[in-house]
């Protein structure tokens, strides 16, 4: 085999809660995480050397997080092959969505496939964690309550298929900024982390959309007014809407596939607004 082509699903988060701050600043979390048929593409070549392009302008070097990825991965088992990655984009960038680390996450898994590496999933999510706190998430796939800095990753059962709308002001924000200016005394209602899974198994839209929680939109949104019109234009709509990540995207949650394909119409004069449903597991 000299060639992969991996699909790289965007994720949300159901529930962002920040439990404290460790020594080196890095922040703790419990979320619940579910990837979204929304998804980029990564093609893997053997060649004779390596390279990496891109159908939309991003840094072509050791920047680029599915580049680093691979130079990682050949570093830290002193591989001797090659890689050309191109990459096709769907998932907008610095969104909230881990596009990028989603991006890294693919490549680590095809290039250990392409190059029959024979790594665990255990192995490549230590490997993804030196690159970022959403890898081994995007590594794991599916639905998962993720704790620590990302690290801790329970894989949970799979729940009923839930329409979403998910749309994007149009700008990049810095997730090491929004952490920064994070204040826990901003905090006035902590997600109920056990309720929305129950509720998340059990499919009632009503009560998902009532436990849904987003510590970080106390920075993002106050920050952004852009996120804050487009979020309550989307709860104008009759979509249950929290920001994703920290931000700016903003998922909806919808009534059904028609509610969501409805909703998605009116908000069609944003950059960014589309129809997508969960899924657990892995697209290959």
């Amino acid at each position: 085999m000299r060639e992969i082509t991996m699909k790289a699903p965007a994720k949300i988060n159901w529930s962002l809660d920040i439990t404290g701050k460790r020594a080196d600043g890095y922040h703790l979390v419990k979320m619940l995480m579910q990837n979204i048929s929304l998804y980029d593409e990564i093609s893997l070549f053997q060649e004779e050397k390596d390279n990496i392009s891109c159908d939309m302008p991003l840094p072509l070097d050791e920047s680029n997080i599915a580049f680093k990825a691979w130079l990682l991965l050949k570093r830290e088992l002193g591989l001797r092959e090659h890689l050309r990655i191109k990459i096709k984009k769907n998932i907008p960038v610095a969104a909230g969505l881990a596009g990028g680390s989603a991006d890294a996450a693919a490549v680590l898994k095809g290039a250990n496939l392409l190059l029959g590496l024979h790594l665990s999933q255990k192995d490549l999510m230590t490997l993804g964690l030196k690159l970022g706190a959403d890898l081994p998430f995007c590594i794991q796939g599916g639905c998962a309550l993720v704790q620590g800095i990302g690290e801790i990753v329970e894989p949970l059962a799979s729940w009923p298929k839930q329409y979403l709308v998910v749309a994007n002001p149009g700008f990049a924000v810095s997730t090491a900024s929004v952490y920064k200016e994070f204040s826990f005394a901003s905090i006035t209602r902590h997600p109920d982390t056990s309720a929305l899974e129950i509720a998340l198994r059990q499919g009632d839209v009503n009560v998902i959309g009532s436990l849904l929680v987003n510590l970080l939109e106390n920075v993002t949104l106050k920050r952004y007014p852009k996120a804050e019109e487009l979020k309550s234009e989307m709860a104008s709509l009759g979509l249950y809407p929290l920001m994703s990540g920290s931000g700016p995207s903003i998922f909806g949650l919808a009534q059904g596939e028609t509610h969501a394909f409805e909703a998605v119409s009116a908000l069609n004069h944003w950059p960014m607004a589309v129809v997508v449903h969960t899924f657990d597991g892995i697209i290959n």
